[in-house]
């Protein structure tokens, strides 16, 4: 009995240290891991700006006004480069990185996906005329319409014919233009300007923008 006690204190000790050691290794991986990813974050967030220099993409400053938007800033063709995305929401974790890596990375995977539909350099844009008329190209068609802009929230509403009313957030800086919607809003623009699209791609599409909360979509513009 003396001899199975012993045996039985023995295997507890082993077990004991066991987990001791165990715990251990445990919180050292934690520490490192959360040293990683701060290391991470902050290069992040401390890399690249956008190539529109001070463009304004932060949604809350284009809500605010602070764009000091005018109709004559607006006015011309303004044709797509390529995506654009922000994130609404400062608590969002990933809106601290607007405009860096995490961003960009985003962007190219949609600039991929609007091809496929038709949406790409040369082939897709915008005109806004100073009488309050506006057409999108896309290809080789046209939609025609009227636009106004509320210059205090930076908003621009546009009612397209054979397209959705469409309310974008613009901040514009020289040539350059940044125009983006609520993700709901995004899809709709897509499916409605291509007649002939790939419904695998569009869903595609959609699962992207729908992945991230408080996430705003659209495009970078040009003169």
């Amino acid at each position: 009995m003396i001899i199975v006690r012993q045996s039985y204190k023995n295997s507890y000790d082993k077990m004991k240290r066991i987990l001791i050691i165990a715990a251990v290794l445990c919180m050292t991986v934690s520490a490192s891991a959360q040293n990683t990813l701060g290391s991470i974050l902050g290069s992040l967030t401390g890399s690249g700006n956008n190539a529109g220099g001070d463009l304004i993409t932060s949604i809350t400053d284009l809500i605010s006004g602070k764009a000091g938007l005018t109709a004559d800033k607006i006015a011309g063709t303004w044709n797509y480069t390529g995506s654009a995305i922000t994130f609404k929401s400062s608590t969002n974790a990933l809106s601290n990185l607007a405009g860096t890596a995490a961003t960009a990375a985003i962007e190219k995977k949609l600039d991929q996906y609007l091809a496929k539909v038709g949406i790409s350099k040369g082939l897709f844009g915008f005109t806004f005329n100073t009488d309050g008329t506006m057409y999108v190209k896309y290809g080789s068609k046209t939609f025609n319409g009227t636009w106004t802009l509320d210059a205090d929230k930076s908003i621009v509403n546009m009612k397209v014919k054979n397209l959705i009313n469409m309310k974008g957030y613009v901040a514009v800086k020289g040539d350059n233009m940044e125009m983006e919607f609520d993700v709901s809003t995004m899809m709709k623009l897509i499916k409605s300007v291509c007649s002939v699209y790939n419904k695998g791609t569009l869903q595609t599409i959609n699962d992207l923008l729908n992945q991230y909360d408080q996430m705003y979509a659209g495009f970078k513009l040009v003169k």
